[in-house]
């Protein structure tokens, strides 16, 4: 998977002052990095600076272009060169202007296929008609024999896709190319382009001025003025809730639709180069103060991936929250610490790899979520947790001591340490026991000199602390409703008095209103016992209102790992996004019937 890293990049045109000063930008595949900013704010000279391309007068003061750990401004020319339209592909504002009016379609793409090594005129030709379907057009051979000047704009700039993307590359940069373009067309040149970025795996760069559009499409987004980044962080809170000034104001400007208020244009223009000593935008910013003027403006951190070039910036609740929790999550030793996991299940055909170099710290008081489908790995590595599953390869950790791989390797304590409560109590608990028994199990085991009087009055504040009545001591799981039967199964592992709780799709029988009730009741407890809790499930949103950071397993990989709000909202890996999706929401409609009186 390539990842494209600009580090600390300045340039300038001839002896001028910088267009671009050290900027910063990682593009990771499968992901969309937006680039905004008025015109002549430096988007396009750092976006081609990025495939190591220099226009015209245009030198390199500092700062690298990496594709992978290949620097693309140190390559001699032959070897950049052979990069471009390879792995490296660009596709820019006018597409009538990048495609030859004497040439056909099929004449265009067969020789771009050619440049990049494909022989023989036919297969040239079906992989031409191929890379035009794959850019949405349904019957693409009668288009081979057509000239550009006989298409639309939306047609023409889909042929300019399909162009850089014949040579299979690795980025995309992509420079206003639906400006000029109507509406309509707009979006659906901006959603092929997202099923293209998901569907190959692309690490893409996409230049606007048009905030909206890029808060509908990219991952994350970088607002540039005056050559310098001044904001970058997730799409959507970028545009949501605004901590630049410039980026509040280029939100003011767009056009409102509704007509709820008139679009002012912003008072000045900006500089044509970098201000080194002094906030650029001052001269324009309402809030400007003295001392923006008085040196120049670091871009820092405001909270977890979210960053501003500004003296006053403060970041939304939400991100303050995913903030903190990063905070909390960095601060002090990990009660749990795994490190480089991999597990496998063993079958007639051989060993499967189920789990596969999974790394996670958690903390004392903090509840991280495993998400991902059935068969992701997720209860295979809470069971190697558990020491019920021996692990091929990786380190568990508790409280820095290495635990053995099984369960028979660890001592008592470390067994009462860690915890496992299993996704159906219906398997879990002995239907011949009372509850009195189920929990009182542990008890006689790891608190063997508790007197009766002990016992009961632990027994009684179990059952309270899963907020069950004590009546129900005499009962048998069969006369249990699941939700009481999952606070029977949490008690019987809260007994242990564990450092560790590891729930596995423990709600994921239950109906929606118990769901919530037990998953409000484990956060409860992760934060009054100050557990480290690891919450299994493929419920996206459960997860999420008890979770402060979450990792995303597919095929026991680890494909995306982060804040929750982060995860759901500003999804970068192509499988994430398609869980995202999966999401259930209630109908527009249902907000809109009036409650009962």
């Amino acid at each position: 998977m390539a990842e494209l890293s600009v580090e600390g990049l300045s340039a300038a045109y001839a002896d001028r002052p910088p267009v671009v000063w050290r900027a910063d930008l990682t593009l990771t595949a499968g992901a969309l990095l937006g680039l905004a900013g008025e015109s002549g704010c430096g988007k396009s000279s750092l976006a081609l600076a990025a495939l190591g391309y220099l226009p015209g007068s245009m030198v390199l003061l500092e700062g690298a272009s990496r594709l992978d750990d290949v620097d693309l401004l140190g390559l001699p020319s032959k070897e950049r060169r052979a990069l471009w339209g390879s792995r490296l592909a660009y596709v820019g504002q006018n597409a009538a202007t990048s495609l030859n009016p004497a040439l056909t379609l099929g004449r265009h793409l067969v020789q771009a296929l050619k440049r990049r090594g494909s022989s023989g005129q036919h297969p040239a030709r079906e992989r031409a008609a191929e890379a035009l379907r794959e850019v949405g057009f349904d019957d693409p051979d009668p288009l081979l024999t057509r000239y550009p000047h006989e298409l639309s704009g939306g047609q023409q700039q889909r042929v300019a896709l399909a162009l850089a993307l014949v040579g299979s590359p690795d980025v995309l940069l992509l420079d206003e190319p639906t400006t000029g373009l109507d509406v309509t067309t707009q979006a659906q040149i901006s959603k092929l382009i997202r099923r293209l970025v998901d569907d190959r795996g692309l690490a893409a760069l996409y230049v606007s001025h048009d905030l909206p559009l890029l808060a509908g499409m990219a991952d994350e987004l970088a607002v540039m003025y005056a050559g310098e980044i001044v904001e970058q962080g997730p799409a959507a809170e970028v545009v949501q809730t605004p901590a630049h000034p410039y980026t509040r104001a280029l939100m003011d400007v767009v056009p409102d639709a509704r007509g709820q208020h008139r679009s002012q244009g912003i008072p000045g223009t900006p500089p044509p180069h970098a201000v080194l000593n002094a906030c650029a935008y001052a001269p324009r910013c309402p809030r400007a103060r003295s001392e923006c003027t008085d040196d120049a403006i670091p871009l820092e951190s405001i909270a977890t991936h979210w960053s501003a070039r500004c003296l006053f910036a403060k970041p939304t609740r939400a991100a303050r929250a995913a903030s903190e929790s990063a905070a909390r999550a960095t601060s002090g030793e990990p009660v749990l610490d795994i490190s480089g996991l991999s597990c496998e299940h063993r079958g007639r055909r051989g060993a499967v790899l189920a789990v596969s170099d999974v790394s996670l710290r958690v903390h004392a008081g903090e509840l991280i979520g495993v998400i991902g489908e059935s068969g992701s790995g997720k209860s295979t590595l809470l069971r190697a947790i558990a020491g019920l599953h021996q692990p091929k390869a990786g380190d568990i950790r508790l409280r820095g001591r290495l635990l053995a791989r099984t369960v028979r390797g660890r001592a008592r304590e470390q067994r009462r340490l860690v915890q496992l409560v299993f996704q159906n109590p219906d398997s879990s608990l002995n239907p011949r026991q009372d509850v009195a028994t189920l929990i009182g199990h542990p008890l006689h085991l790891f608190c063997p000199h508790l007197d009766a009087q002990a016992l009961r009055a632990r027994l009684d504040e179990l059952l309270e602390a899963v907020r069950l009545p004590i009546e129900i001591l005499r009962r048998r799981p069969a006369e249990l409703s699941g939700g009481q039967k999952q606070r029977v199964a949490l008690a019987r592992a809260l007994a242990a008095d564990p450092d560790v709780l590891l729930c596995d799709e423990v709600t994921s029988a239950l109906d929606v209103s118990v769901q919530a009730t037990i998953a409000d009741l484990i956060l409860t407890l992760a934060r009054s016992r100050q557990l480290a809790v690891v919450f299994v499930s493929h419920d996206l949103a459960l997860v999420r209102s008890i979770a402060e950071r979450g990792i995303v397993l597919r095929g026991g990989v680890v494909r995306e790992r982060g804040p929750l709000g982060t995860l759901i909202d500003s999804p970068k890996d192509p499988y994430t996004r398609a869980l995202v999706a999966s999401i259930p929401r209630l109908p527009s409609a249902a907000a809109e019937v009036a409650p009962a009186r």
